[in-house]
């Protein structure tokens, strides 16, 4: 995927001294924010049991089998990857975030292709994108700045808080006229206007200097559409503004592209959207269809700025709005949204600068245009192939073919590849040149669905997305699986051939690890130490590829984490210690039977250095001296803990805030070993825990996806308004999931 992405939001811009300036205060709540996903993807990850049983075959009776809904997987994959995300950024790996972020967009843009949300869907939804939006801008930090995966349109939305109110002029409107050519958009400035020129100028000028210099790439090409269509050439920068000329941008509502087109509008216009291509994200396919909806907007309202606003805000809304103030002069439909009203001032303020960059204190780019020709590719073709015969990197390629979704090329049709001009004559010579067995393979294969499958267990058997298996077939929702259909199964090959067999780094030994139910690479790649990205190669995985339960990694670890997680460990408990005030190594090592030395290579100490309160320590004791520090050392209530339906001991640990080797130890249990609906586990809490009532304890409750606070008072038979009390929140504030809530409830 290109690394190079949209613009970020200007609240960013505003922010960027301070964060420069508190680099510490960032990575602490870089740490807070990690901690919050990873409780979420805890509670996504043990309630994984539920879902599962639940998706496959529902059978109605009639040789028919149902699939559930999709969504509320998607977003459940969703937040995965954007831990994931979190953790290689952690990690420094940017090149495992910018993919993990990639895929979050391409999983958000089939959402409105899934069928009608329900209001508890959506409003999940929408938290997520906040959610994502947040983290994106402002926790990120192994992306530029400047280069953060938000379409433009963010930038837009969020810049609006920073602009002074429009004055609001009863009369005829006030303004300086700067071009009124023939045949061209009106270009004029007011106060409105000004405000964005100034912004652009100063907090935004970085921003736009990346706009201008990709306008330089489409800019030419983008005139000449507009021309074979008569239209005004000023119309180029509105894609500008609508997703900083960034071919893959994605916006919250679900739209895509340079122009930024919605799927139901895409299609409309003739942008088809396949597992193999979207088509909004064609620069000229888009842009043609841009030109369409555009003419057909200016012919139904004869006027440059209404048509414009309609292509923001849409027609129905301007229509309503020139009828309540009875006239046509945008200036004056102050019934319109804030945003749409703001969108043709942002939009003049960008094609006023654009037209003569160097009058605002800009230079001109030296960027060149995008120069390409087409070959034709008659079957799917492998991407890392074609760049190779076109002799340019596979990134390069994707550049110039953003809208392939793949790395390969669409089946069944004949597909007009783009590459750099000149290279034409020695691609066909060195593609021809290659077996035939090896310039096409088959990306797919059939399968016959049988009664008792679904979707789940389908995809799980060929290893692919259960997501790209319902877009390669058009499974929309609680769409029915006939026994006896045949469904397109997609194959993902390997991008290139380069990827490395895994001889392993010198000062690391190789471990076999095998995939537990709920693991992603980011989390096995933090638990070892390691990278996802090396992870990756070393088992020859593709990006995309998925890992399933049971399988089995090759990891190559340092040689003292590999003696840590493997031989000396055997037989032994791994804990986590809080340190306390007047705690020092030593004193812990005695407590927990284990040597110094031990404790300081487990969480890489030097010895020299010193530990603080609060800091978590890893530590692997053996099981019974687990139990007796636990026993000895906790001076809180005990807790018995009947386990119901669903429940893991990773969230009940989460639950009491303790954590699961503590509960292993507590009830003699060995790692690995499951719990049952029924079973009674004993559980210590901290000394704080206890409440003065003799009959309630405190538990810490990690808000789930769909929880409300009447449905988490109900399930602990409490009031709403104690844990309102309890948590310090007001009715107007809402809860997220990954969100911690102080409960007190009677034991047992």
């Amino acid at each position: 995927m290109p690394v190079k992405w949209p613009v970020i939001s200007p609240r960013l811009r505003f922010y960027k001294s301070l964060m420069i300036k508190e680099k510490i205060t960032n990575k602490f709540w870089m740490l807070l924010v990690l901690s919050s996903f990873l409780l979420a993807q805890d509670s996504l990850n043990n309630s994984s049991n539920i879902v599962e049983q639940n998706v496959p075959a529902v059978k109605n009776g009639s040789g028919f089998v149902e699939t559930t809904n999709r969504l509320p997987q998607l977003l459940k994959d969703v937040k995965i990857l954007l831990t994931d995300a979190i953790i290689a950024d952690a990690q420094g790996d940017t090149l495992e975030v910018i993919y993990n972020l990639d895929r979050i967009y391409e999983l958000l843009s089939e959402a409105d292709q899934l069928g009608e949300k329900t209001a508890e869907d959506k409003e999940e939804f929408d938290r997520f994108e906040n959610a994502l939006l947040n983290v994106v801008t402002q926790r990120l930090f192994t992306l530029e700045l400047t280069g953060a995966p938000v379409a433009a349109a963010e930038a837009r939305e969020t810049l609006n808080g920073f602009m002074e109110p429009m004055e609001v002029e009863m009369g005829a409107s006030k303004f300086i006229v700067v071009d009124d050519r023939d045949g061209h958009i009106p270009l004029v400035r007011n106060k409105a206007v000004d405000q964005f020129i100034t912004y652009f100028q100063n907090k935004g000028r970085r921003q736009f200097e990346i706009w201008l210099d990709r306008y330089q790439q489409y800019g030419p090409m983008l005139i000449e559409i507009l021309n074979e269509y008569e239209l005004p050439e000023e119309l180029s920068y509105l894609a500008m503004i609508e997703s900083g000329l960034n071919p893959k941008a994605y916006s919250r509502a679900n739209a895509a592209g340079m122009w930024q087109f919605i799927y139901s509008t895409g299609k409309k216009y003739g942008l088809r959207r396949t597992w193999y291509v979207d088509e909004r994200r064609d620069p000229e396919k888009s842009t043609h269809a841009a030109a369409k909806f555009l003419l057909d907007l200016f012919k139904e309202f004869d006027h440059w700025y209404l048509a414009l606003a309609a292509y923001n805000g849409g027609p129905g809304r301007v229509h309503r709005s020139t009828r309540l103030h009875q006239t046509s002069d945008f200036w004056q439909l102050h019934s319109l949204p804030r945003e749409t009203r703001n969108y043709i001032p942002y939009y003049l303020a960008a094609a006023i600068i654009s037209s003569n960059p160097k009058e605002y204190g800009f230079k001109d780019p030296k960027t060149k245009r995008l120069q390409y020709e087409y070959v034709d590719i008659d079957q799917s073709a492998d991407l890392a192939v074609l760049a190779q015969s076109a002799g340019v990197t596979l990134k390069t390629l994707k550049k110039y073919n953003p809208e392939l979704r793949q790395s390969a090329t669409p089946v069944d049709i004949t597909y007009r590849l783009r590459i750099p001009t000149g290279t034409k004559k020695n691609f066909l010579t060195a593609f021809n040149a290659i077996p035939t067995d090896q310039r096409f393979a088959p990306q797919y294969v059939v399968h016959k669905v049988r009664r008792g499958e679904s979707l789940w267990t389908i995809s799980k058997k060929y290893r692919v997305s259960i997501h790209d298996l319902a877009a390669v077939n058009k499974i929309k929702n609680r769409h029915r699986l006939s026994v006896g259909k045949k469904l397109t199964i997609p194959l993902r090959r390997t991008s290139s051939g380069r990827l490395l067999a895994s001889s392993g780094p010198s000062g690391h030994k190789k471990i076999v690890y095998k995939v537990k139910r709920g693991d992603t690479l980011g989390h096995i790649a933090e638990d070892f130490n390691t990278l996802a990205r090396n992870i990756r190669r070393w088992n020859k995985l593709e990006y995309g590829q998925y890992i399933l339960p049971g399988q089995k990694l090759t990891l190559w670890i340092k040689d003292d984490v590999a003696q840590t997680d493997t031989q000396d460990n055997r037989g032994r408990v791994k804990i986590t210690h809080t340190v306390k005030r007047g705690d020092t190594i030593g004193h812990i090592a005695d407590n927990y039977r284990v040597s110094s030395r031990n404790i300081l290579n487990w969480n890489k100490l030097r010895s020299r250095q010193h530990i603080y309160p609060g800091q978590k320590l890893i530590l692997w004791v053996k099981n019974d001296t687990a139990q007796k520090v636990y026993r000895n050392s906790n001076r809180g209530k005990k807790v018995n803990y009947t386990v119901k339906r669903g429940d893991t001991i990773g969230h009940i640990a989460d639950d009491y805030n303790s954590t699961s080797g503590k509960i292993r130890a507590w009830n003699n249990m060995k790692k690995g070993a499951y719990i049952r609906p029924g079973q009674k586990l004993t559980i210590w809490l901290e000394s704080e825990q206890a409440k003065n009532s003799a009959e309630e304890v405190k538990i810490y409750y990690t808000v789930k996806r769909g929880d409300t606070l009447s449905k988490i008072a109900e399930n602990h038979r409490v009031r709403i308004v104690s844990i309102l009390e309890w948590n310090k929140l007001n009715k107007s504030q809402t809860i997220f999931p990954g969100q911690k809530l102080a409960i007190w409830v009677k034991q047992g």
